[in-house]
């Protein structure tokens, strides 16, 4: 239980430090050799850096809000949503300056020492899509 509690505390030390826009400390969370699971992407730390990056360059505002999350042994599954401004062209969409929420659930595996070592992310997408062609 002391794991899933410590690995319960990374993960939302995680989401806080991305939405500081520290990417280096939310970095600090994922191993070394961290592998992105949902996608087909070599492993290493820097497969989820670059995600991160572009996310942030994405949305430039974007906030992370945990709406849920469950931790057992060395899992941690969240429950969370996006926000953020369009102001940057998405999908080949102009920036519309609306607002944009999106939930997404993401599961991750913790090594011993509490780092992120695999991530399996679902996100709605469609959602995202239907708010960026609303008029």
């Amino acid at each position: 239980m002391q794991n899933a509690a410590r690995n319960k505390r990374h993960y939302l030390e995680a989401k806080e430090a991305f939405n500081r826009g520290d990417l280096d400390a939310c970095l600090a969370y994922y191993a070394p050799d961290h592998r992105v699971r949902s996608q087909e992407v070599p492993p290493g730390r820097a497969q989820i850096a670059a995600f991160l990056k572009a996310s942030r360059e994405t949305w430039g505002d974007l906030r992370i809000v945990v709406e849920h999350v469950v931790a057992e042994d060395d899992w941690v599954m969240g429950h969370c949503r996006s926000v953020a401004l369009h102001t940057r062209p998405v999908m080949g969409i102009a920036p519309t300056g609306r607002r944009i929420e999106a939930a997404f659930w993401d599961l991750h595996r913790f090594d011993g020492a509490g780092l992120i070592v695999e991530t399996w992310n679902l996100a709605d997408q469609p959602a995202v899509l239907a708010q960026l062609k609303a008029t």
